[in-house]
């Protein structure tokens, strides 16, 4: 797509870029990027130094044929981009957060988990309190590795939050960390395959989670999610990237969403920042290491985004899935998939 080679080139015209960096400056999936970088890898357009990637004086000059400027960052630092500051309100919920964070257990490739900075999760909490949908609120997640339920909890507005969860570590240490601080949180066991469980149906005025990002899916985890909510009116919050879903799975998942009437009231682009940071992210096979143009070292930021998304129910939940599932491949991976183990 010429929009990806015209982003890639003017980020690159500005400065040279490690992998992830030039992931970050386009608005394609990460398989349409490395695409574009292999074409220009075999065009003579780039080259390695160190771990930069940098165009050639041939690619400089294919950037000045197509009338290709630096690119130009108007990108908020105090807020990272979110459009959020950490407001005076919620500073005492982080500092307590920031301590229980440490203590987490530590994400594993078998679940899929990527967590969020502590301050990510505070302004998630911020905007789901700017859209009225965090006092006085009860509040399901459907998987919560990053304990943004602890983080939720903290600022004392919620009246109740539950996370049902597939790790038992996460679980028990919610629970733990709940009763040291007499937080109104509990997490329970439970696998996604299932049905959710009739003691959830019906009791809670919003939900979040973060879905493993293939259409299957979310169309699970939606339908999972909603059963739990009362009705009308209530809303969900979760988030997809476009790193690993091109506009056609977008196009599938709002599709689903609409037949289960959500409807999307907020899109905040690249709002979560996530930790995939480490030898972790070279040393386990993952796609977007193993097809990049050039050997990439591993990132020290929180370069891998997604978007918030905020739905709404206009109707009665409408759930695309109700019974039991296989978990097979198809529900973890498709072919958008480059970040995670096959």
């Amino acid at each position: 797509m010429d929009r990806v080679r015209d982003q890639i080139l003017r980020h690159l015209l500005k400065s040279c870029g490690t992998l992830w960096e030039v992931i970050n400056f386009q608005d394609e999936d990460i398989k349409e990027t490395i695409r574009v970088l292999e074409e220009f890898k075999e065009k003579g357009f780039i080259e390695p130094q160190g771990d930069k990637i940098c165009l050639t004086k041939k690619g400089i000059a294919f950037a000045k044929e197509l009338n290709i400027r630096p690119e130009m960052d108007f990108v908020c630092k105090e807020c990272e981009g979110t459009g959020l500051i950490i407001g005076k309100e919620f500073e005492k919920a982080l500092r307590t957060f920031k301590e229980i964070f440490k203590g987490r257990p530590k994400e594993t490739a078998e679940f899929d988990q990527g967590v969020v900075p502590p301050e990510n999760s505070i302004r998630r909490a911020e905007f789901v309190y700017l859209r009225g949908d965090l006092e006085n609120k009860k509040i399901l997640f459907l998987g919560d590795d990053d304990l943004t339920s602890i983080a939720m909890m903290l600022t004392g507005l919620p009246e109740e939050i539950r996370v049902i969860e597939v790790d038992e570590r996460i679980v028990n240490y919610i629970n733990k960390v709940a009763k040291e601080y007499k937080l109104n949180v509990s997490a329970e066991l439970y696998n996604a395959i299932n049905p959710i469980p009739d003691s959830l149906k019906g009791k809670f005025d919003v939900f979040l989670t973060d879905p493993v990002e293939t259409v299957a899916g979310m169309r699970l985890f939606f339908s999972r999610c909603i059963e739990a909510l009362k009705g009308k009116g209530d809303s969900g919050y979760f988030g997809v990237s476009h790193y690993e879903s091109s506009l056609k799975k977008w196009f599938n998942i709002e599709k689903d969403l609409l037949a289960m009437n959500l409807v999307i009231t907020d899109i905040l682009r690249d709002f979560n920042h996530y930790l995939l940071t480490g030898e972790r992210i070279i040393t386990e096979g993952f796609r977007v290491v193993k097809e990049a143009p050039f050997p990439p070292k591993a990132p020290d930021y929180a370069w891998y985004r997604s978007t918030f998304f905020r739905v709404e129910l206009i109707d009665k939940p409408h759930p695309l899935i109700t019974e039991k599932v296989n978990w097979d491949r198809e529900l973890y991976f498709d072919e958008d998939t480059y970040v995670a183990l096959p």
